[in-house]
């Protein structure tokens, strides 16, 4: 049985009700892992308070940082400064430069656009030059449907499948009410034009892959891509 994650979860960190409303729900609906989305400037106990949240209801946390900024010098520092504080490092992308860093920059996870934002689209060139994953907060997204959202994500959508790039889906949850199980998800990632390989793929084992990824990258063992210390077993 694949294990499920939603590798963007965004709770309001200073409502502990809240916080563990959703944690029981997500719980409930499926997930065994989550992208804990906090800001950059959370008190180390509070963050350490809010994964106690979630492992009390059997959720496993990565702690994700969403970068966002104006070009593509500061995206650049920014990276170098949160790289190693986080587990997951995703990028809103708000204009071209940033967008092209953040694609090919080996740093990044996932990086995400807002389809109200017509100054940059996810494109063919940017699709050819990803090295991470394409997210699509789906909940967050489609909840707010204004004119043109729709189909600016089925067009993301039919260049992530013709490019075969590494899809996740994500809620975009800030609040428990947008809990919404894996298969549903996934639903809605098929809806929107992804293959159903993509969209289970995309709930399941792609998110999986880039926390295990991260973890032996941050492991003592690493010394660089493709080379590891190995340790002597006990006799």
């Amino acid at each position: 049985m694949p294990k499920f994650v939603d590798l963007h979860v965004l709770p309001r960190v200073e409502d502990e009700k809240s916080c563990r409303q959703m944690a029981d729900l997500l719980r409930l609906a499926g997930y065994s892992t989550i992208g804990l989305t906090i800001p950059t400037g959370l008190l180390r106990e509070r963050i350490s308070f809010l994964r106690h949240i979630f492992q009390e209801a059997g959720i496993e946390t990565a702690l994700r940082v969403d970068l966002s900024s104006g070009s593509r010098m500061e995206l650049l520092r920014l990276l170098r400064r949160f790289r190693n504080s986080y587990d997951i490092i995703g990028v809103k992308c708000s204009n071209p430069g940033v967008a092209t860093v953040a694609c090919r920059d080996r740093r990044v996870d996932v990086v995400f656009f807002d389809p109200r934002n017509h100054k940059v689209r996810f494109n063919h060139s940017l699709a050819n030059l990803l090295r991470g994953a394409f997210e699509f907060n789906l909940l967050s997204t489609l909840l707010r449907e204004t004119n043109g959202i729709f189909s600016t994500i089925t067009k993301q959508a039919v260049i992530a499948r013709e490019h075969k790039v590494k899809v996740v889906l994500s809620s975009g949850s800030n609040v428990p009410g947008m809990v919404r199980s894996p298969s549903q998800i996934a639903a809605l990632g098929s809806t929107i034009g992804l293959s159903k390989e993509q969209s289970a793929e995309g709930v399941s084992s792609t998110p999986r892959s880039i926390i295990t990824r991260n973890s032996s990258l941050r492991s003592s063992e690493y010394i660089e891509e493709g080379v590891r210390v190995v340790l002597p077993k006990a006799r």
